[in-house]
């Protein structure tokens, strides 16, 4: 079955596909991964080991249960999030977001990627922080720690064909759009209790400072 067939086959679900650059007011800068990516420290290699020592007395020390009893915990936990909104960071910096059922495979989730790449035969793998490689193609993405939001890293060898290029194909670069910025709320308070000291004159310029100026033009408006 083609990449195409299989993403067609998969559940109906809104993918909402989004292609978003952090950056304002320029292009996406070249974000290159070094091979010491790849390596993990000894800190990390103890953490992992660490990590799979305490699952394991976990198991351990838990009751047995039947592979009917797990499956019906998980899918309890399941109806939870049973969206899941996956943002890749590719290495030029643009975004990619994605809606998939918290029960499609993590190899569902690889051909929705590749299907908006300019090559479609690209090879990469995506990643968790610090260093988490997703390869279990067959784990669903509530398994793999993905539900209700990730973000994952596209990670692929740099060659003479794509270096310099983005990752993504035309359809999808046409569709870039600028990530919203945050409000800054950090002087929220501070102007909120001063508010009542403050003369009517001097009303729209303490707003105009609170509040971005293309808000401010909204609440000012008579």
């Amino acid at each position: 079955m083609s990449t195409t067939e299989q993403i067609n086959a998969a559940p109906a679900i809104d993918r909402d596909i989004k292609v978003m650059s952090p950056n304002q007011g320029g292009a996406p800068s070249q974000v290159p991964v070094p091979e010491s990516f790849y390596k993990l420290t000894p800190a990390e290699i103890k953490q992992l080991y660490q990590s799979q020592v305490n699952k394991r007395q976990a198991l351990d020390n838990a009751p047995l249960k039947t592979k009917q009893m797990r499956n019906q915990e998980e899918k309890e936990r399941m109806k939870k999030y049973p969206k899941t909104t996956i943002r890749v960071t590719f290495p030029d910096g643009l975004i990619l977001q994605i809606n998939f059922l918290s029960s499609e495979k993590i190899s569902t989730l690889y051909n929705v990627i590749r299907s908006t790449l300019r090559n479609s035969d690209r090879e990469f793998i995506l990643c968790l922080p610090p260093r988490r490689q997703l390869v279990d193609m067959n784990e669903t993405l509530f398994k793999a720690g993905l539900a209700p939001q990730s973000k994952v890293t596209f990670v692929g060898a740099i060659t003479p064909n794509n270096k310099g290029q983005s990752e993504l194909s035309e359809q999808y670069l046409k569709q870039v759009q600028q990530m919203p910025r945050p409000l800054d709320m950090t002087n929220n308070s501070d102007s909120q209790a001063s508010s009542s000291n403050t003369p009517t004159g001097t009303i729209k310029e303490s707003v105009s400072k609170a509040v971005p100026k293309w808000l401010s033009k909204g609440l000012l408006k008579k």
